[in-house]
């Protein structure tokens, strides 16, 4: 199994794989989680993914790696080791050469430190920012800025398209006095996508078609208002049809002239009793009402024959629904 030495001063920690984290690092150095990041022997800075762990893949295995972040509130608050003896002081004192001549250290060549940041290559699908896939870019304080960060993308695809920076939600990074610096750039937690420039304006297109939609949406629910408020109005309508449909049920005057009595007359007449039929009797032959019921059975036990138009080959059927309005009719007769 992979093991990584971690140190910080004069402590040293063999860890595993799965102890590369934020939080077990910041006990064990005393350090606050949230400021950790490792440099390796090459002094290049490795910080943690959003959910502080040390993806394994970018570490060496046995190798050593510094930890760095901001001291901790107990560590803050622990008290300095106490100064040595005086006694001890004196006799160091006077343990060392009175006279010696040394030659002033060449002082080390600072190394630039260098930092890494992961950036999304994406693609817009559906009027969204899909992530197609990750580059690693690796960086000095000197090139913190939007264009050494976009020439090394596109330096690592290999592509002569052109490429933007972005944030999460397709607005583009800026190159500015916010976005220069390793302060910005080594935060993992923003993450920064590379998008082709074309696609890019897809994106803004799709943007201004839904604010196009939200615009006929309101429109939709201002005419829902405007139904709401006229069905408000129903009501009344209601009223005023139920006030009608009652009104029907009142007496009407009906005035007929002779001829029209007459015709009435001969309609709903039985020809066998001089009265108005009482469930009428419907004969085939002539299609129409020949008399009550009881007066055409009362005809047929004496005749074979129809009392109107006098055909043999007929057949009769009782008609039913008209007492009522047969009732009405019996005051003309």
């Amino acid at each position: 199994m992979d093991t990584y030495v971690l140190f910080l001063r004069e402590k040293r920690v063999t860890v595993r794989p799965e102890d590369l984290k934020t939080e077990k690092i910041a006990v064990i150095f005393q350090v606050q989680k949230d400021t950790i990041y490792l440099t390796d022997d090459h002094n290049i800075a490795i910080f943690p993914e959003e959910n502080g762990h040390f993806i394994s893949v970018d570490l060496v295995d046995r190798g050593h790696y510094e930890v760095h972040g901001d001291a901790s509130a107990s560590a803050a608050a622990a008290p300095p080791p106490p100064p040595p003896p005086a006694t001890a002081t004196a006799a160091a004192a006077d343990q060392r050469p009175r006279f010696a001549f040394q030659r002033p250290v060449a002082s080390a060549v600072a190394r630039t430190k260098a930092f890494q940041r992961n950036i999304y290559i994406g693609e817009v699908m559906e009027g969204r920012l899909q992530t197609s896939k990750t580059v690693t870019v690796r960086f000095s304080e000197f090139e913190a800025n939007v264009p050494s960060i976009l020439g090394k993308v596109v330096e690592a695809l290999g592509d002569a398209e052109e490429m933007i920076l972005t944030d999460v939600q397709g607005n583009a990074i800026l190159d500015s006095e916010g976005t220069r610096g390793s302060n910005f750039w080594k935060q993992n937690s923003r993450k920064t996508f590379a998008v082709p420039e074309i696609q890019l304006g897809q994106l803004g297109k799709r943007r201004r078609l839904s604010r196009r939609e939200d615009t006929g949406l309101q429109d939709v629910v201002a005419e829902i208002e405007e139904v709401i408020e006229a069905a408000q109005g129903l009501k009344e309508v209601t009223k005023s049809i139920k006030e009608v449909t009652e009104g029907t049920g009142k007496a009407t005057l009906l005035c007929l002239q002779d001829g029209e009595v007459n015709a009435l007359k001969t309609v709903f007449g039985c020809l066998v009793c001089p009265g108005p039929v009482e469930k009428p009797i419907f004969s085939s032959c002539c299609r129409s009402i020949i008399g009550c019921r009881s007066c055409i059975q009362q005809w047929e036990h004496s005749h074979d024959y129809c009392p109107k138009c006098r055909c043999q080959d007929r057949e009769t059927n009782e008609v039913a629904g008209l007492d009522e309005a047969l009732a009405v009719l019996r005051k003309l007769f």
